[in-house]
This record gives C-alpha cells, sequence and structure tokens, in this order.
C-alpha cells in the first residue's frame, strides 16, 4: 500500500489515504500513533477493532481490507470514502429535513440491525461516526469501541461519547441493542431538532440527565416533528433500558412507515457482499508439479472454508 496523503487525526490513530500498490484501488490506512503503540492494551484494542469490523459484511459498514503489524505500530486498511460525516453536515446546516434525517437513520439502523445479529454493539453511535455519501448512502465508521452483547467496561473510561452515551455504560453495567438504540435517539433528536436534550458542557450535569433525568414530552417543544419521530424520542432516550426500544428491528417497524408516506425508499441490501483477495504467484516451469499439488491441497481448505478459488494463468512478456 502506497500512502498518499493525510486526510485525518484522532486522540490513538492517523487516517491516510493510500492506494494498492497492484490492484490500484485506494484504501483508508488507519495507523496507531507510535505513543499508543507502546502500549500492549492499545495495540490489542486497535486490533481487535478491525477484526470486528472483518467480521461484518454489509453496505452500512465500513469495510476492512487488510490488517499489517510494522514499523513497531500498527496499520488497519479500510475502505475508502468519498463523503463527509453527519457532524460536518450538521455543523453546516444546524438540523435536517425530517426526510433527509429518516433516509440516514434508516440506513444507519440497517448496519446496526445487522451488527447486533452478529453479537456486536457499537457503543458510540454519534453524528461522527455516520459517514455520508456523495449518493445519500450513509456508512457506520468507527468500531474502536464495539464490544460483544452483554459486554462490561471494566475500565470506567465511560466508553463513548458523553452527549450520546447511555446511562448503562456510565454505570459500567451490561451493554446490548439498547444501548444503540439510545445513542441513536439522541442523535436523531440533534438531526431534526438542531440541538441537545441536554446542553452545555458540564461534565457533572451531563452524567446526571444521562443517569436520572427523563427526556420531556418532545411535543409541544417541536410541534412540526411527525407524531412518529416523537414517540421514536419517548422510546429510545429512556434511562432504564426496559423501557426503550428492544431491538433496532422495533425502530425500523416505527419510522419505515414514515420514511414511505413521506417519499423516501430505503431499501435495505441484506445480500452479503462478495470480497475478492488477489494474489501473483510467479514461479519457474520445473516448479509446476510441486506447485500443482500445493494448489489443490489449497483449493480442498478454501471449498471447506465456503469459499471459490479462480485460477488464470499469464504468460510473462
Amino acid at each position: 500500500y502506497l500512502i498518499t496523503e493525510r486526510i485525518g487525526d484522532g486522540g490513538s490513530s492517523i487516517i491516510y489515504k493510500g492506494i494498492h500498490s497492484i490492484l490500484k484501488l485506494p484504501v483508508a490506512i488507519k495507523m496507531l500513533k507510535h505513543e499508543m503503540a507502546m502500549d500492549p492494551d492499545f495495540i490489542a484494542i486497535f486490533s481487535d477493532e478491525a477484526k470486528i469490523i472483518a467480521q461484518l459484511n454489509h453496505p452500512q459498514i465500513v469495510r476492512v481490507y487488510d490488517i499489517e503489524e510494522l514499523y513497531r505500530t500498527v496499520f488497519i486498511i479500510m475502505e475508502y470514502l468519498e463523503g463527509v460525516p453527519l457532524r460536518q453536515l450538521l455543523d453546516n446546516s444546524g438540523k435536517m429535513p425530517v426526510p433527509k434525517a429518516l433516509e440516514i437513520v434508516l440506513q444507519t439502523c440497517y448496519g446496526l440491525e445487522y451488527a447486533h445479529r452478529s453479537g456486536i454493539i457499537h457503543q458510540d453511535i454519534n453524528p461522527r461516526n455516520i459517514f455520508v455519501l456523495p449518493d445519500g448512502s450513509a456508512k457506520i465508521i468507527d468500531f474502536g469501541l464495539a464490544c460483544r452483547i452483554g459486554s462490561i467496561d471494566t475500565n470506567f473510561l465511560f466508553p463513548g461519547t458523553i452527549y450520546y452515551i447511555s446511562p448503562e455504560q456510565i454505570r459500567g453495567d451490561p451493554v446490548d441493542e439498547r444501548t444503540d438504540i439510545y445513542a441513536l435517539g439522541v442523535t436523531l433528536f440533534e438531526m431534526t431538532t438542531g440541538t441537545l436534550p441536554i446542553a452545555g458542557d458540564d461534565m457533572k450535569a451531563l452524567v446526571n440527565w444521562h443517569l436520572n433525568e427523563e427526556i420531556p414530552d418532545t411535543r409541544p417543544l417541536f410541534p412540526d416533528l411527525p407524531d412518529e419521530i416523537h414517540a421514536f424520542f419517548m422510546r429510545s432516550i429512556r434511562k432504564d433500558p426496559d423501557a426503550r426500544f428492544r431491538n433496532i428491528s422495533e425502530v425500523i417497524d416505527l419510522l419505515k412507515p414514515l420514511s414511505e408516506k413521506l417519499g423516501v425508499q430505503v431499501v435495505p441490501d441484506f445480500c452479503v457482499q462478495q470480497k475478492m483477495i488477489g494474489m501473483f504467484l510467479v514461479y519457474q516451469e520445473q516448479q509446476q508439479l510441486t506447485l500443482t499439488r500445493l494448489i489443490e491441497e489449497f483449493n480442498r481448505n478454501v471449498r471447506d472454508a465456503g469459499a471459490v478459488l479462480r485460477i488464470t494463468h499469464f504468460e510473462e512478456p
């Protein structure tokens, strides 16, 4: 992979744009910063992110192509995305028309539904981690805090982003689908109202709100929003997980009819995307018999794994 430019900088990583030197495929390369790479725990977390995303094969989730350990750090090679984070769209516009907000949120729901069925909780759904492509497609990015359903954070570091974090994450309780639903509720609230349910930057007040203060009836505050949006707020941004939607499918059942009524067609793509790995084998004629046997054995293992091996012969000029 050839790095071409630096496109992002996070607390623990740097994002580069790059290209596969043979396939000419544009990629995003996420590199763990060297000071973080000195900590074995950070390396483990960083590597786990790649392994988690690599398991997920869905149009609304960023894809991972490869992971490399070089130069005393770790690189995650990912799908390169053209577009902008939802955060940037909201910063530019303040709020979104309801049809556009529904288009983005429903796509996010389909991605989350798939991840949840795979046993994965994102844990950090917010406008920075929803990426919007030029054609309007939305993809969930940054699985750095993702974990298995039922996991408990033992570090007490508030996994998540404070304005969107769920009460159970703050308390260190087990997390499940309803954790992501809470964050998605706050996200749609911001998308459609231009504000957050709780303002300010006082950490103590923010934590107290998430733990103890229920969201008030939003209908008098935002009378122009459809009833379904208010119903979503009141069943997602709840302090008791048992008072929320049980799963993302229930959210889709509420919001999809509204989107269709408003002329927004979001069709889920449940087809599993096919991936391809390209390899070049350079050999001399006297090695062909031995290599043929090795390829036959490799092909049997490939078939057992449910994949298909395609072989094309090239003659060197």
